[in-house]
């Protein structure tokens, strides 16, 4: 079965407003990444206790924290991620969430690539302790980083080999990167636990509807099809960028609707 949850930080700033919008399209789940225009590790305790208090009488649940640990600089000290993860890991407690999205790092003096030892041990030591804290880290590709395309990405889960460590795949993203969606889902394929779901349209960096563009959303559901994952809608119909988007509700509304009517036509359930 399908679990549909999304960024509801690609509809408005206001996080009070991104829940609306939330319940009026029936979606029980989200994928926090930023509220009020914080990024979700620089959220106070006071302002996730006020996330809490809105969401818990609503009936909404955090699936991931979305958060950006990894795009920093292979260069820097471990120290800063270390950091962050520990609160990572307090969020995803906090919240009864037990997964956590993070990068591979980009490089200043080069080709991330070429540190290849130093970016594996770094995410070996965060996987640890994840495996103590109780959560799983996501990794998403970007744009220069190690696991930019679909073949680093699966080096880093077959070198890890953790169980709190998996991919999400993001059929767009790998489309962006210059590789048919469907080749990265085949190499990446033992190692997906989460989907992104956004449609590229194969030019200008710009995004469809799901399943009206390049990135094969429906094969990529059908592949799939017999997982019990969470689909998590970032539809960047609007907006795009390093560390989010914006998509209007009226097109939001569309593409989790699209979202649905692909499961509906491939005898996927989902909630």
């Amino acid at each position: 079965m399908f679990t549909i949850t999304g960024f509801a930080d690609e509809l408005d700033k206001d996080f009070e407003v991104q829940m609306k919008y939330w319940k009026k399209m029936g979606l029980s789940w989200f994928e926090l990444r930023s509220a009020w225009g914080v990024n979700v590790m620089d959220l106070t305790d006071d302002q996730i206790r006020r996330i809490k208090d809105i969401i818990d009488p609503i009936g909404v649940r955090v699936s991931c924290i979305g958060s950006p640990i990894g795009k920093t600089y292979i260069e820097d000290p471990p120290e800063f991620e270390e950091k962050r993860l520990q609160r990572a890991a307090f969020l995803a407690h906090f919240f009864g969430c037990s997964r956590v999205r993070v990068f591979s790092f980009y490089s200043r003096s080069g080709n991330i690539l070429d540190f290849r030892d130093e970016v594996m041990k770094r995410l070996r030591a965060m996987s640890d302790y994840a495996k103590t804290q109780g959560i799983v880290l996501l990794h998403e590709n970007e744009a220069h980083i190690y696991g930019e395309l679909s073949r680093e990405s699966a080096e880093i889960a077959e070198t890890l080999r953790s169980d709190h460590f998996g991919l999400v795949f993001d059929p767009a993203n790998y489309s962006v990167a210059g590789e048919d969606a469907l080749d990265a889902e085949k190499n990446m394929h033992p190692y997906i636990s989460y989907v992104h779901v956004k449609d590229y349209a194969g030019h200008d960096l710009d995004m469809s509807i799901p399943g009206q563009g390049v990135s094969h959303i429906p094969e990529v559901f059908e592949r799939l099809k017999d997982r019990d994952l969470f689909v998590s809608m970032e539809p960047h119909l609007d907006v795009a960028g390093q560390f989010g988007g914006f998509t209007a509700p009226d097109k939001y509304a569309a593409a989790v609707s699209a979202v649905r009517s692909i499961c509906d036509r491939l005898g996927i359930r989902w909630t």
